[in-house]
Protein backbone atom coordinates (compact mmCIF):
# COMPACT_ATOMS: atom_id res chain seq x y z
CA UNK A 1 0.00 0.00 0.00
CA UNK A 2 1.51 3.44 -0.88
CA UNK A 3 2.07 5.87 2.07
CA UNK A 4 -1.91 7.53 2.67
CA UNK A 5 -1.86 11.04 3.19
CA UNK A 6 -5.70 11.30 3.13
CA UNK A 7 -8.66 9.56 2.94
CA UNK A 8 -11.90 10.08 1.80
CA UNK A 9 -15.14 8.78 3.39
CA UNK A 10 -18.25 8.24 1.47
CA UNK A 11 -21.27 9.05 3.44
CA UNK A 12 -24.48 7.36 3.45
CA UNK A 13 -24.12 3.52 3.57
CA UNK A 14 -20.06 4.11 4.48
CA UNK A 15 -19.99 6.35 7.30
CA UNK A 16 -23.64 7.11 8.24
CA UNK A 17 -26.00 4.43 8.48
CA UNK A 18 -28.67 4.68 5.28
CA UNK A 19 -31.33 2.53 7.33
CA UNK A 20 -33.51 3.04 3.98
CA UNK A 21 -33.74 6.22 4.23
CA UNK A 22 -32.58 7.73 0.98
CA UNK A 23 -34.94 5.12 -1.20
CA UNK A 24 -37.60 6.08 1.51
CA UNK A 25 -37.52 9.96 0.24
CA UNK A 26 -36.98 9.21 -2.93
CA UNK A 27 -40.48 7.00 -3.02
CA UNK A 28 -42.32 10.12 -1.38
CA UNK A 29 -40.67 12.03 -4.30
CA UNK A 30 -41.98 9.75 -6.65
CA UNK A 31 -45.08 10.54 -4.73
CA UNK A 32 -45.00 14.31 -5.04
CA UNK A 33 -44.13 14.56 -8.70
CA UNK A 34 -47.36 11.72 -9.39
CA UNK A 35 -45.16 9.42 -11.75
CA UNK A 36 -47.35 6.47 -12.84
CA UNK A 37 -46.77 3.27 -10.88
CA UNK A 38 -44.86 1.27 -14.18
CA UNK A 39 -42.51 4.76 -14.45
CA UNK A 40 -41.57 4.56 -10.85
CA UNK A 41 -40.40 0.76 -10.70
CA UNK A 42 -38.17 1.32 -13.76
CA UNK A 43 -36.82 4.31 -11.73
CA UNK A 44 -36.43 3.14 -8.43
CA UNK A 45 -34.29 0.44 -10.24
CA UNK A 46 -32.23 3.19 -11.87
CA UNK A 47 -31.48 5.10 -8.20
CA UNK A 48 -30.79 1.42 -6.69
CA UNK A 49 -27.95 1.26 -9.76
CA UNK A 50 -26.65 5.00 -9.77
CA UNK A 51 -26.68 4.95 -5.76
CA UNK A 52 -23.37 7.33 -4.73
CA UNK A 53 -23.87 9.77 -7.80
CA UNK A 54 -24.81 13.19 -7.82
CA UNK A 55 -28.26 13.32 -7.24
CA UNK A 56 -29.45 15.91 -9.63
CA UNK A 57 -27.64 14.05 -12.21
CA UNK A 58 -29.70 10.87 -11.19
CA UNK A 59 -32.80 13.09 -11.20
CA UNK A 60 -32.08 14.28 -15.13
CA UNK A 61 -31.43 11.39 -16.07
CA UNK A 62 -34.40 10.52 -14.99
CA UNK A 63 -37.03 13.48 -15.60
CA UNK A 64 -35.28 15.98 -17.84
CA UNK A 65 -36.85 19.04 -17.39
CA UNK A 66 -38.59 18.03 -14.16
CA UNK A 67 -34.71 17.80 -12.31
CA UNK A 68 -34.62 20.62 -10.13
CA UNK A 69 -38.01 20.09 -8.83
CA UNK A 70 -37.72 16.27 -8.28
CA UNK A 71 -34.07 17.35 -6.65
CA UNK A 72 -36.08 19.74 -4.31
CA UNK A 73 -38.50 17.51 -3.55
CA UNK A 74 -36.24 14.62 -2.75
CA UNK A 75 -34.03 16.97 -0.33
CA UNK A 76 -37.24 17.99 1.55
CA UNK A 77 -37.72 14.43 1.94
CA UNK A 78 -34.60 12.92 3.04
CA UNK A 79 -34.27 15.35 5.39
CA UNK A 80 -37.56 15.44 7.17
CA UNK A 81 -37.04 11.24 7.27
CA UNK A 82 -33.80 11.87 8.33
CA UNK A 83 -35.20 14.21 11.55
CA UNK A 84 -38.23 12.38 12.65
CA UNK A 85 -36.26 8.71 12.23
CA UNK A 86 -33.43 9.78 13.18
CA UNK A 87 -29.71 9.35 11.83
CA UNK A 88 -26.99 7.11 13.39
CA UNK A 89 -23.08 6.79 12.72
CA UNK A 90 -22.14 3.62 11.11
CA UNK A 91 -20.75 1.56 14.73
CA UNK A 92 -17.57 2.76 15.48
CA UNK A 93 -17.28 5.30 12.44
CA UNK A 94 -16.36 8.57 14.40
CA UNK A 95 -14.12 6.91 16.72
CA UNK A 96 -12.15 5.18 14.09
CA UNK A 97 -11.89 8.48 12.32
CA UNK A 98 -10.57 9.81 15.36
CA UNK A 99 -8.00 7.81 15.93
CA UNK A 100 -6.38 7.83 12.01
CA UNK A 101 -6.77 11.65 12.28
CA UNK A 102 -4.77 11.21 15.87
CA UNK A 103 -2.07 9.43 13.94
CA UNK A 104 -1.54 12.32 11.38
CA UNK A 105 -3.92 11.12 8.62
CA UNK A 106 -6.02 14.12 7.02
CA UNK A 107 -9.84 12.81 6.26
CA UNK A 108 -12.63 14.17 4.31
CA UNK A 109 -16.05 13.37 3.44
CA UNK A 110 -17.98 13.32 0.09
CA UNK A 111 -21.59 13.04 -1.13
CA UNK A 112 -23.71 13.26 -3.44
CA UNK A 113 -26.44 15.03 -1.07
CA UNK A 114 -26.35 18.85 -1.69
CA UNK A 115 -24.40 21.14 0.57
CA UNK A 116 -27.63 22.01 2.27
CA UNK A 117 -27.98 18.01 3.04
CA UNK A 118 -24.54 17.12 3.87
CA UNK A 119 -24.30 19.91 6.68
CA UNK A 120 -28.46 19.13 8.21
CA UNK A 121 -26.78 15.52 8.38
CA UNK A 122 -23.52 17.19 9.77
CA UNK A 123 -25.48 18.72 12.41
CA UNK A 124 -27.69 15.54 12.95
CA UNK A 125 -24.45 13.55 14.01
CA UNK A 126 -22.51 16.68 15.35
CA UNK A 127 -19.81 15.82 13.17
CA UNK A 128 -18.91 19.51 12.97
CA UNK A 129 -15.71 19.05 14.34
CA UNK A 130 -15.50 15.31 12.65
CA UNK A 131 -14.74 16.26 9.10
CA UNK A 132 -13.72 19.58 8.68
CA UNK A 133 -12.99 18.77 4.96
CA UNK A 134 -16.66 18.24 3.17
CA UNK A 135 -17.50 17.91 -0.63
CA UNK A 136 -20.48 17.90 -2.51
CA UNK A 137 -21.13 18.12 -6.32
CA UNK A 138 -22.03 21.90 -6.11
CA UNK A 139 -18.41 22.07 -4.63
CA UNK A 140 -16.45 20.73 -7.08
CA UNK A 141 -18.12 20.40 -10.53
CA UNK A 142 -19.62 16.77 -11.21
CA UNK A 143 -20.65 13.94 -8.55
CA UNK A 144 -19.92 10.56 -8.96
CA UNK A 145 -18.16 8.81 -10.88
CA UNK A 146 -16.34 11.70 -11.77
CA UNK A 147 -13.33 12.37 -9.94
CA UNK A 148 -13.97 15.84 -9.28
CA UNK A 149 -14.91 15.50 -5.50
CA UNK A 150 -11.98 13.71 -5.04
CA UNK A 151 -9.43 15.92 -6.26
CA UNK A 152 -11.49 19.16 -4.57
CA UNK A 153 -10.15 17.30 -1.33
CA UNK A 154 -6.81 16.57 -2.88
CA UNK A 155 -6.08 20.02 -3.67
CA UNK A 156 -7.38 21.41 -0.60
CA UNK A 157 -6.00 18.56 1.88
CA UNK A 158 -2.66 19.81 -0.45
CA UNK A 159 -1.43 16.19 -0.55
CA UNK A 160 1.81 15.38 -2.64
CA UNK A 161 0.18 12.71 -5.22
CA UNK A 162 -2.54 11.48 -5.90
CA UNK A 163 -1.57 7.97 -5.27
CA UNK A 164 -1.46 8.84 -1.38
CA UNK A 165 -5.19 9.24 -1.76
CA UNK A 166 -7.44 6.51 -0.60
CA UNK A 167 -11.28 6.23 -1.03
CA UNK A 168 -13.38 4.38 1.07
CA UNK A 169 -17.00 3.88 -0.01
CA UNK A 170 -20.35 1.45 -0.25
CA UNK A 171 -20.63 1.56 -4.21
CA UNK A 172 -19.67 0.83 -7.56
CA UNK A 173 -19.85 4.41 -8.09
CA UNK A 174 -17.51 5.55 -5.45
CA UNK A 175 -14.77 2.88 -6.40
CA UNK A 176 -15.02 3.93 -10.25
CA UNK A 177 -14.80 7.94 -8.78
CA UNK A 178 -11.61 7.01 -6.86
CA UNK A 179 -9.98 4.75 -10.36
CA UNK A 180 -10.64 7.86 -12.17
CA UNK A 181 -8.77 10.30 -9.48
CA UNK A 182 -5.84 8.19 -9.10
CA UNK A 183 -6.29 6.92 -5.99
CA UNK A 184 -3.52 5.12 -4.62
CA UNK A 185 -6.23 2.62 -2.93
CA UNK A 186 -9.93 2.16 -3.40
CA UNK A 187 -11.46 0.33 -0.09
CA UNK A 188 -15.24 -1.04 -0.41
CA UNK A 189 -17.22 -1.63 2.44
CA UNK A 190 -20.45 -3.90 2.83
CA UNK A 191 -22.35 -1.85 5.51
CA UNK A 192 -24.40 -0.72 2.45
CA UNK A 193 -25.63 -0.68 -1.21
CA UNK A 194 -23.03 -2.96 -3.14
CA UNK A 195 -22.01 -6.50 -2.45
CA UNK A 196 -18.45 -7.37 -2.96
CA UNK A 197 -18.63 -8.87 -6.11
CA UNK A 198 -19.84 -5.66 -7.39
CA UNK A 199 -17.00 -3.71 -5.37
CA UNK A 200 -14.56 -5.63 -6.54
CA UNK A 201 -15.65 -5.69 -10.83
CA UNK A 202 -15.63 -1.50 -10.25
CA UNK A 203 -11.78 -1.53 -8.96
CA UNK A 204 -11.89 -1.99 -5.06
CA UNK A 205 -8.29 -2.99 -3.71
CA UNK A 206 -9.78 -4.66 -0.45
CA UNK A 207 -13.38 -5.20 0.44
CA UNK A 208 -14.65 -4.91 4.38
CA UNK A 209 -17.41 -5.08 6.29
CA UNK A 210 -16.98 -1.81 8.11
CA UNK A 211 -14.56 1.60 8.43
CA UNK A 212 -13.99 0.08 12.11
CA UNK A 213 -11.59 -2.92 9.73
CA UNK A 214 -9.57 0.33 8.62
CA UNK A 215 -8.34 -0.13 12.00
CA UNK A 216 -6.29 -3.98 10.93
CA UNK A 217 -4.65 -1.92 7.93
CA UNK A 218 -1.08 -0.66 8.37
CA UNK A 219 -1.91 3.10 8.43
CA UNK A 220 -1.87 3.35 12.02
CA UNK A 221 2.02 2.07 12.38
CA UNK A 222 3.02 3.97 8.85
CA UNK A 223 2.35 7.71 10.46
Amino acid sequence: MNDVELICFDMAGTTVLDNGLVLEAFRRTIEDLDVPSDEADTAEAYVIETMGQSKIEVFTALFGERAAVANEAFERNFVESAQVLGVSEIPGARSTVETLRDVGLQVALTTGFSPSTREALIDVLGWGDLFELRVSPADAGRGRPAPDMLWTCALKAQITAASSLMVVGDTASDMVAGLRAGAGYCVGVLSGNDDQARLIANGADDVIDSVVDLLSFDLLMTH
